[in-house]
């Protein structure tokens, strides 16, 4: 029986007729600050998100206390990181979103943005929430 795990690949491959095709994820154990991380501790919980901005939307200045799976479905997302600097991720690009560092998102974008969110948490406390912060570090 073959091994398989879609994380290993690096092109399409076909298994069992079914074809699978990696998304590019910008690192898989670093957030994109080039944060490690630890899978929570506790009993683990898996969060599913459509997040939809709207053109010219912004999110209030927030950061995460959990890894955060983030996948651009439609549009392109600018996150302004303060000193770390803006960068920009396009319709198919998906990354691992900063952790325990304040940061905004934007669609200066003409049409909706649509990203699939994946939060790794746990059951208790739920830990998935944005915390508001102050503004860039």
């Amino acid at each position: 029986m073959m091994s398989w795990c879609p994380l290993a690949i690096a092109d399409t491959e076909m298994y069992e007729g079914i074809t699978a095709t990696p998304i590019p994820l910008e690192q898989r154990s670093a957030t994109v600050l080039g944060q490690n991380y630890q899978l929570p501790k506790g009993s683990p919980a898996i969060y599913a998100y459509d997040i939809v901005i709207k053109p010219g939307q912004k999110t209030n200045w927030h950061q995460h206390l959990v890894p955060l799976y983030a996948y651009i479905k439609s549009g392109t997302l600018t996150v302004d990181y303060g000193s770390k600097g803006k960068r920009t991720f396009d319709k198919g690009e998906s990354y691992i979103e900063a952790i325990d560092w304040c940061h905004q998102g934007l669609n200066l974008g003409d049409d909706d943005l649509l990203v699939f969110g994946l939060y790794i948490a746990q059951v208790n406390p739920d830990q998935v929430k944005p915390v508001p912060c102050d503004g860039p570090q």
